[in-house]
């Protein structure tokens, strides 16, 4: 448990393709789950179809109670907890707020693969007020990255620059 009272949030590993049924069998055993998804048109036989995706594929967010370590291991597509050294690696509750803020704006959200260094931003108006992450300059245009450290991926979205704040 950590200090504040509150488990920590903790990255586990799926197969490929089953983050969906990793994070049903979780919510069946009561264990507090978060797959984040961003929405996809894909082409079926000349139709075009929205469908849901995991933002960060291979992985889920977990919650889990000290009594509930062991049922993780148990869970069919998983392939176990995402470590730093010795201990599971946590995921900051700031950044996975962040994270839920953007899935829920509704917004098209792009996955970038590779970090970008750059100074930590704070949303102060629109549908991503609250969020802070890192801000990088593409294309000449301004872009709010929330880092997921954990998953050595980025959810990427543009803001204006007078919508943020340094921190």
């Amino acid at each position: 448990m950590s200090e504040n009272g509150v488990e920590p949030w903790l990255v586990l590993r799926t197969r490929s393709r089953h983050e969906n049924a990793v994070e049903l069998s979780l919510q069946q055993k009561r264990i507090n789950a978060y797959l984040p998804k961003r929405k996809v048109v894909r082409r079926w036989k000349n139709q075009k179809r929205v469908v849901e995706l995991p933002l960060f594929p291979g992985y889920v967010f977990v919650q889990p109670r000290a009594d509930q370590y062991e049922n993780i291991r148990y869970i069919r597509g998983s392939c176990g907890l995402v470590f730093a050294g010795s201990r599971p690696a946590t995921m900051p509750e700031k950044d996975l707020e962040a994270v839920k803020i953007l899935v829920s704006s509704g917004v098209d959200l792009s996955v970038e693969c590779k970090l970008t260094p750059g100074q930590r931003v704070r949303v102060i108006a629109g549908p991503f007020a609250g969020a802070e992450g890192e801000m990088v300059r593409m294309k000449s245009q301004e872009r709010l990255i929330i880092n997921a450290h954990l998953l050595s991926s980025s959810v990427s979205v543009e803001v204006d620059t007078d919508m943020v704040e340094l921190l």
